[in-house]
């Protein structure tokens, strides 16, 4: 059960201040914060109708500069002295879809301007962990490398740095990391939005926003034109989107674009992955890359090598993308099922100290590394705790953690650091490695310290923001489709959500090969909808009967059915009265 919160409704003072914008589009802004509340400063209207167009129809014109970054020049020069040395560059990225994305649009970008030997390298996630390491620094200068340029990573590599520069191996960092409290030395550039110094005005880039800034600013110094750019939003929507970063800003600029050219995109690999979903021909939108693509291409770090995602999304080969799709989809799969076993083993150990924590510690032998930072993210969303779990694993004691609003992780973990050999992350979620078993005690001891002086007990409550109350009758075809104004939706811009009371339930049935989900047909003043609850059936299937009142939670969907538009009810959650 959900807290309730409806945001309040406009009043007609406000309304009349902007005839021309539709009610429901500008009460939906304003709960989101993309327009500010009123009474807002004479002459500001103005000012805020640019804002609202500017989100309901964002611009490629609209992208900053990418020179706005402070080191951008720097990162030029150097590069263009690799191209005329014809020197051999390698790419360092992440082993996650963000890391993987980003690789490739600084190698395509690379090798389009005319630097013809550059390389990829992506650590294993559980033999090498996050990050640069000294032994693949020690390859790449075997390779004959004299440059490196990290993406995804690098921002807290200090002492892999120094052994990086002092193997002659320059070093570009790209990266969106937060801030740790030593950086790396010596460095050519350093890309990265959270870095005190910076002054780029956009800090909510993923990694793959600040790899494709790059390509924007290498393209227009080596007359590469728009389209090359363009070109690789699908790899920029696709990590936007999977590494949850909020679609505000430049992030829905490349969400939109990107999911244009995702649409039609180019890459075999990407089509074949498509294909292998069951996907082919179909719209594809913010909810396929979040559930369908991103959790294919995470899933090769997650459980084998990250380079498989790499390889199927660069391959112009359609034998060897039609294979490496359908080895990701039964990786996935292994994925899936291996969340499912941990998860299960991790439950029976928190639910044993939620009287007592306001952080939740699980840790377990023979659990996967690469998925313990997904059965974190169930545990957070089961409890509404903060949760880390940790592996046994061959690299050490490693684990990932997510957190909920109020409580920013990796502060805790940096104000908790003298249990730790590293960590790293952001607000939300993090990643670490414990210094020993001995340390988790001290660990535990200083995390629920810090929670208990920030978090109440209602602040563990989970809350959902409802942003209107409606009436059957207002919940027209024609209203959904004015919703859409707002897509896409993601984090920092959900899916709106309403109310409805004292409606009735006309039927309901089990639904899904195990019954989990929930068919149901509500009715008011005559009026009557049908609504699919996912995950209901457990919940309600004994108390939710034919005739009885609730209140409802829902998001409203269009259903296209043999040509034939109709709204649907995508239920949230349910009160019975």
């Amino acid at each position: 059960m959900f807290n309730w919160k409806i945001f309040s409704k406009i009043d007609d003072k406000t309304l009349a201040k902007y005839p021309g914008v539709d009610r429901v589009i500008l009460r939906l802004l304003l709960n989101r914060g993309i327009i500010p509340s009123p009474p807002y400063e004479a002459g500001d209207t103005e000012g805020v109708m640019h804002q609202i167009e500017a989100f309901l129809n964002p611009k490629y014109e609209d992208l900053l500069d990418p020179f706005l970054f402070r080191d951008m020049r720097k990162l030029v020069d150097r590069v263009r002295e690799a191209r005329e040395k014809q020197q051999k560059v390698f790419v360092y990225g992440d082993y996650d879809a963000d890391g993987v994305c980003s690789s490739l649009v600084l190698v395509e970008t690379l090798r389009a301007i005319g630097i013809e030997n550059v390389d990829v390298y992506i650590p294993h996630r559980e033999k090498e962990g996050y990050g640069l390491n000294n032994a693949a620094i020690d390859y790449i200068v075997k390779q004959g490398a004299k440059l490196i340029i990290t993406v995804d990573c690098g921002t807290s590599n200090v002492q892999e740095v120094a052994h990086a520069r002092s193997s002659g191996l320059d070093v570009i960092i790209c990266d969106h990391h937060e801030e740790p409290s030593e950086l790396p030395q010596d460095v050519c550039a350093f890309l990265n939005p959270h870095l005190s110094k910076e002054k780029y005005p956009f800090k909510n880039l993923a990694a793959v926003g600040v790899a494709f800034k790059v390509a924007q600013a290498l393209a227009r110094e080596f007359d590469l034109g728009e389209k090359h750019e363009k070109w690789l939003l699908d790899l920029v929507a696709i990590a936007t989107v999977a590494d949850m970063m909020e679609l505000r800003g430049e992030n829905r600029v490349f969400v939109k674009y990107g999911l244009i050219v995702l649409n039609k995109t180019q890459r075999l690999g990407l089509q074949a992955l498509i294909a292998a979903m069951g996907k082919a021909g179909a719209p594809l939108g913010v909810y396929e890359i979040g559930f369908l693509i991103g959790p294919r291409l995470n899933a090769a770090g997650r459980i084998e090598h990250a380079n498989a995602a790499y390889d199927l999304l660069e391959s112009l080969d359609p034998g060897i993308t039609n294979e490496l799709s359908a080895t990701l989809n039964m990786t996935n799969t292994t994925r899936q099922a291996e969340t499912s076993r941990i998860l299960k083993e991790a439950l029976e150990q928190v639910e044993t100290q939620l009287e007592s924590n306001k952080v939740l510690i699980a840790i377990g032998d023979n659990w996967q590394p690469g998925v313990v930072g997904l059965v974190s993210g169930r545990i957070t969303e089961k409890f509404h705790r903060p949760s880390l779990v940790i592996a046994r694993a061959e690299k050490g004691l490693t684990g990932s953690g997510r957190s909920i609003p109020g409580f920013n992780i990796t502060d805790a973990l940096k104000k908790s650091s003298e249990f730790l050999t590293r960590f790293g992350g952001h607000e939300g979620a993090c990643g670490f490695t414990l210094k020993s078993e001995d340390a988790l005690d001290g660990l535990k001891t200083s995390l629920n310290k810090i929670a208990d002086s920030v978090l109440s007990e209602n602040d563990l409550v989970k809350g959902i923001s409802v942003d209107m109350e409606l009436c059957f009758d207002e919940i027209t075809l024609d209203f959904a489709e004015r919703i859409e104004a707002l897509a896409p939706f993601g984090i920092g811009n959900p899916t709106p959500k309403f109310a409805s009371f004292g409606v009735r339930v006309e039927s309901v049935s089990l639904v899904g090969s195990d019954g989990k989900h929930m068919k149901l047909r509500f009715g008011q003043n005559g009026l009557s909808l049908s609504a699919i609850a996912f995950g209901f059936g457990e919940k309600f299937d004994a108390i939710l009967n034919e005739g009885d009142l609730v209140d409802i939670v829902y998001e409203v969907a269009v259903n296209t059915w043999k040509g034939k538009r109709s709204v649907d009810l995508k239920i949230v959650d349910i009160k019975a009265k």
